[in-house]
């Protein structure tokens, strides 16, 4: 498939961008040949192979569900300038 002149303009046109005609001739060749390999890669066979989302098979590295942070509610309590019942204290910013 080739792209015209025309064509090119027109994008142009709706990308709102100023072209001058040796781009227009440049744009216009370097697009043909994207589209000709873009045909190339319609008419390799595809039929049976697999989608994939990455070219080598990956797996996620998993690691045992285990705590390993215990409670260390009075630990951090004892960080703060001002607790109570369990909880930090701070002061009241609404009315």
């Amino acid at each position: 498939m080739s792209i015209t002149v025309e064509t090119v303009r027109h994008v142009a046109t709706l990308a709102r961008l100023e072209i001058s005609a040796e781009e227009t001739g440049i744009y216009t060749e370097q697009l043909s040949r994207i589209l000709g390999l873009m045909e190339q890669l319609q008419s390799i066979p595809t039929e049976g192979v697999a989608p994939m989302s990455h070219a080598v098979a990956m797996t996620m590295p998993e690691r045992d569900d285990t705590v390993t942070n215990t409670n260390q509610r009075d630990t951090l309590l004892a960080n703060a300038p001002d607790s109570e019942e369990g909880c930090f204290r701070v002061p009241k910013i609404i009315e």
